[in-house]
């Protein structure tokens, strides 16, 4: 009485499948997930008791991740997609599952630094939420920073037979070693041309190791190869939503003053890009693959020139209000 089942359209080139979705809840005196008896919503308004709406494939992959935990395993997943798609429902909605709804603020992270700290306190085979706010997936001139810090994390969640779900809005965004090695699956989130919420696309470790490889040559493209398989999802809400909300603020906030550029400093990424922008205004140059050429370099590096923000030190550079103070040790991103 707690299944029903939905037809999915081809996306990513995948056949229409049809899957169960399964209506559940956690049984606190019998210690396991049961099907809803009935109407769903009923049910929580006489029992009290919180209800989630879960593909039973994508349970049966987490049923696996709990079993590898137990056996001193750890596991790492990653939910990415566009902005406002459902990724964190997604992302809560299996972390409330993992965790046997003993779920709390303290399993969530805003940002590396927060999440190094929560990993020492929590015990081991919990469950760590990283959501989009932090550095490594916002910011690019912090990548290989906050990369490396994430790779530190990654370790002590090894230790600690956890298991850890980053969620962002590019799979492409993180370095290979996380992307293709540390990771089990990764989970897309899409909305369709009617811009419904609720849809994913399941990429297993083989696949999503294509799709790093052939995505990156293609601008972030997910067409190839197929997904594994198509899911949907319900919306979901925390009990202690608002907390949640207050710590997604946090997170943003975060990267927004990590990627701070009033401490007078600039990059040679910086500088190339702000030279790139000056000679195709003042060059009679109409294409910039002839810049691209002219300067050695690939036409998407001075695409992506042409959208950096540049600190605000380059842009008086002419008034010569600021002095330039090149920070030399930040490598040059091309």
């Amino acid at each position: 009485m707690g299944r029903f089942f939905i037809i999915y359209g081809i996306v990513n080139g995948s056949n229409n499948i049809k899957m169960v979705m399964d209506r559940i809840y956690y049984d606190k005196k019998k210690r396991k997930w049961l099907d809803v008896p009935g109407d769903w919503k009923e049910f929580e308004e006489k029992t009290g008791n919180l209800t989630i709406n879960l593909h039973q494939r994508l349970r049966k992959k987490v049923d696996n991740i709990k079993k590898i935990i137990t056996k001193k395993w750890d596991a790492v997943i990653v939910i990415d997609g566009g902005e406002r798609s459902g990724k964190s429902t997604l992302g809560m909605t299996l972390a409330w599952y993992f965790s046997n709804t003993k779920l709390t603020i303290d399993n969530f992270a805003a940002g590396m630094q927060d999440a190094a700290e929560k990993i020492e306190k929590l015990p081991d085979g919990s469950i760590l939420f990283v959501d989009e706010g932090s550095l490594v997936f916002n910011s690019k001139d912090s990548m290989t920073r906050e990369a490396k810090k994430l790779q530190k994390i990654l370790d002590i969640v090894g230790q600690k037979n956890m298991f850890f779900i980053v969620v962002l809005p590019s799979f492409f965004d993180l370095n290979k070693n996380v992307a293709v090695r540390r990771s089990k699956f990764l989970l897309h989130v899409y909305t369709g041309s009617d811009m419904t919420r609720g849809r994913f696309c399941y990429f297993s470790t083989n696949k999503k190791r294509k799709l790093y490889e052939l995505g990156k040559k293609n601008f972030g493209s997910y067409n190839k190869p197929k997904s594994d398989w198509l899911g949907n999802f319900d919306k979901f809400e925390l009990p202690f939503n608002d907390e949640y909300l207050r710590l997604k603020r946090k997170s943003l906030d975060e990267a927004l003053s990590g990627d701070s550029r009033d401490d007078g400093k600039i990059s040679l990424a910086d500088i190339r890009a702000y030279i790139t922008r000056d000679l195709l205004t003042n060059l009679p140059i109409t294409k910039v693959s002839q810049l691209a050429k002219l300067m050695r370099t690939s036409t998407k590096t001075l695409y992506v020139d042409q959208k950096r923000e540049l600190p605000e030190i380059l842009t008086n550079i002419k008034q010569g209000q600021k002095r330039l103070n090149v920070d030399l040790n930040e490598p040059t991103k091309c």
